[in-house]
């Protein structure tokens, strides 16, 4: 199934409109490091918001993750080719090191690593999307940093991104109690890591995460709040990216 992005469909739930295509993809793969991978990764969140919305309705597909411990986009070409030729995916998402798209040194590096990464994902008739990263503990102007990198990839290559770093950026400032990152201050804690869940959810099903039951063991409070937070935040970046 091909994943039309920046489609003109807009979706109601919850009083949170959501911008996105109709279709939900199938067969995910999320390609990155350990951002993806803390907290029993990332793709299996995703996947339990899935079937938690549904449960009557198995899932179709598959959800993967291919992670290297600090890697660069770039470092994945050849398993990226590998895993396209090998299976059909519907999206692939790209997520580059935390700090890669916004240093001087590696910015180039990761465009072109983007570049070539979605051309081939495309050519095995899948979509590439781009998982916006979060800035670090006491480095807020890396949020602003990160979305005009990540925004200026996605709009230049016509592809998806998901704002997860503002939706970090939300929490941090209006709830500091919950904590989203680790004490190596870079890191996602349980919650960082299910808000990002719930953020990919709204984004490439087109439909707020508000009211799904699964809350990786936070309590009911908290899920809820970050479960809104990532429904609003897919909503504002959606509206500001459209023409």
């Amino acid at each position: 199934m091909r994943f039309p992005l920046f489609a003109l469909a807009v979706l109601f739930l919850s009083g949170c409109a959501v911008a996105t295509s109709p279709a939900v993809p199938d067969n995910v793969l999320f390609v990155g490091n350990s951002f993806t991978y803390y907290n029993n990764s990332l793709h299996n969140h995703y996947r339990a918001l899935q079937k938690s919305a549904d449960p009557d309705n198995p899932v179709a597909g598959r959800a993967r993750s291919m992670t290297i411990s600090g890697g660069y986009l770039r470092e994945h070409a050849a398993g990226l080719a590998f895993m396209v030729n090998e299976y059909d995916w519907d999206v692939v998402v790209l997520q580059g090191y935390s700090r890669g798209p916004i240093e001087e040194s590696t910015a180039e590096s990761f465009r072109s690593a983007a570049r070539k990464a979605a051309a081939e994902i495309r050519a095995h008739n899948a979509e590439p999307v781009f998982f916006m990263t979060w800035a670090y503990t006491g480095q807020p102007e890396m949020t602003r940093q990160l979305d005009d990198a990540y925004s200026a990839i996605g709009d230049e290559l016509n592809a998806d991104v998901v704002p997860v770093g503002l939706a970090f950026a939300t929490v941090t400032e209006e709830r500091p109690d919950i904590e989203l990152r680790i004490a190596d201050r870079k890191h996602p804690t349980l919650a960082g890591t299910y808000l990002a869940a719930c953020t990919f959810y709204a984004s490439l099903h087109g439909k707020s995460p508000e009211g799904i039951a699964y809350t990786a063991g936070l309590d009911a409070e908290t899920a809820a709040y970050l479960q809104r937070v990532a429904a609003a935040t897919v909503t504002d970046y959606r509206n500001r990216r459209q023409p």
